[in-house]
């Protein structure tokens, strides 16, 4: 019988053993707040170590307490490879609410130095996917843009809405009708002046922007999909008026 014990005291640990807890595992758990005999007891009884702890301390905790020991060892970093352990990140964005069964089923990992999560942790009945060590940065950059930069537009619109007059909830269906088509269509989703090339009004909006940091995110979004929109060229679509 598998018996995990899981390391750490944050989100990522509180939602690891309700998942667990969930598929009638035997899971126990220990922090830093916890007696430290506690854990080596812990540790003894354990088949797989969980390291669901920071970055900057997972080779330091492993190299003191785990190298060497005859256990399965596996952390969720989506950045960091460490000889010795299996990485297996969760595609995933944890709250401080536990999530239904069905939803922590459909996470899917991104596996490093294992063949198979069942490796990692077998009695997930997750997707998974298998990533070289040298390729994770690259690919956890991906990970925070995607997670964490529209979430920054989208306060800025909130904020910017509340003191034009707009409600907060007034963009809701807007928002949720960009995310739906960005999931259904994704090469397809791109809407407004951008998609239509549309250069007065791409230079309107930069005007109305000046003075404020986020002109230089529209820039930046403008000189990466299309930066023929700020030149004085004239556009295709221009030449035939």
């Amino acid at each position: 019988m598998n018996k995990y014990l899981i390391i750490g005291a944050g989100k990522l640990a509180k939602h690891l053993e309700h998942y667990l807890k969930f598929l009638d595992c035997s899971v126990t758990s220990w922090d830093r707040s916890q007696d430290p005999h506690l854990f080596n007891s812990k540790l003894h009884d354990a088949t797989h170590i969980l390291l669901a702890i920071s970055d900057s301390a997972l080779k330091n905790f492993y190299c003191k307490y785990l190298e060497g020991l005859e256990k399965t060892v596996v952390h969720f970093s989506g950045a960091l490879h460490v000889d010795g352990m299996i990485a297996a990140h969760p595609l995933m964005t944890f709250g401080p609410q536990l999530y239904e069964l069905e939803m922590y089923r459909r996470i899917h990992f991104v596996l490093t130095g294992a063949a198979s999560l069942q490796t990692a942790i077998p009695d997930l009945p997750n997707s998974f996917s298998l990533l070289s060590s040298e390729k994770k940065s690259l690919y956890h950059a991906l990970c925070v843009m995607a997670g964490n930069f529209p979430i920054i537009l989208w306060q800025k619109m909130f904020f910017e809405f509340e003191k034009l007059g707009i409600s907060t909830e007034a963009p809701r269906v807007y928002l949720e009708a960009a995310l739906k088509n960005s999931l259904q269509n994704p090469q397809t989703a791109l809407t407004g002046p951008l998609a239509r090339k549309d250069r007065t009004t791409i230079q309107k909006n930069i005007e109305a922007l000046e003075n404020d940091p986020f002109q230089e995110i529209y820039l930046a979004f403008v000189k990466t999909i299309a930066p023929e929109l700020l030149t004085t060229e004239p556009l295709e679509n221009e030449r035939s008026l």
